[in-house]
């Protein structure tokens, strides 16, 4: 996201943008550590820029500095920045999940504007303790896939901007630690500081 004045139409374009900027262009997160300071550091890293990372104390004020002008993009959730996109504070230049979200149907992935190494989802899942019995998980992730099926569900989700994809154990452990390790290859790779 970026404030609605900025001349970029989508990612790509302020990419470009921020390549003649001299240095000079910035991203804003919830904090060092956050998936919204790492979604940056992504951007960074894709791109080969190295847009200054600027750490707030949450999302919130992240935004109003945004939309007040004294940062120039925000990586976030959507179910965080939708009211600010519905509301014209905020332009959304690109959807960072493998598909458009359909509350933002115009605005492109970065996989379709050549960024794919930017692609990144947020997520949920359930958890119980260790040594849980593989007939409890089994039954428990049945149930669950149930009621995540049941379209009045599946209607709160997509309302709140998000979409319902379960996963059995297996698929869901690997997915974890996938997400695990791209994360922990970028922080390396980036030499990041994860506190303030």
């Amino acid at each position: 996201m970026t404030r609605p004045d900025h001349p970029a139409k989508d990612l790509r374009g302020w990419v470009e943008w921020a390549k003649g900027q001299g240095g000079q262009a910035n991203f804003a997160s919830g904090g060092a550590g956050t998936s919204t300071h790492l979604n940056g550091e992504l951007m960074n890293q894709a791109t080969g820029l190295n847009v200054t990372h600027v750490p707030y104390k949450g999302s919130a004020p992240a935004i109003q500095d945004l939309i007040g002008g004294q940062t120039q993009l925000l990586i976030d959730a959507g179910t965080v920045l939708l009211p600010q996109i519905k509301g014209g504070k905020l332009k959304a230049l690109a959807v960072t999940g493998p598909r458009r979200d359909p509350q933002l149907p115009d605005v492109p992935t970065v996989r379709e504007l050549g960024l794919g190494a930017m692609e990144s989802v947020g997520f949920q899942g359930l958890v119980g303790p260790a040594g849980l019995p593989r007939d409890v998980t089994e039954r428990l992730s049945r149930e669950l896939a149930r009621v995540l099926a049941q379209p009045e569900v599946q209607a709160k989700f997509a309302a709140a901007g998000s979409e319902v994809h379960p996963a059995g154990p297996a698929e869901f452990e690997a997915f974890v630690k996938g997400d695990n390790e791209k994360w922990s290859r970028l922080i390396r790779e980036r030499k990041l500081q994860l506190a303030d």
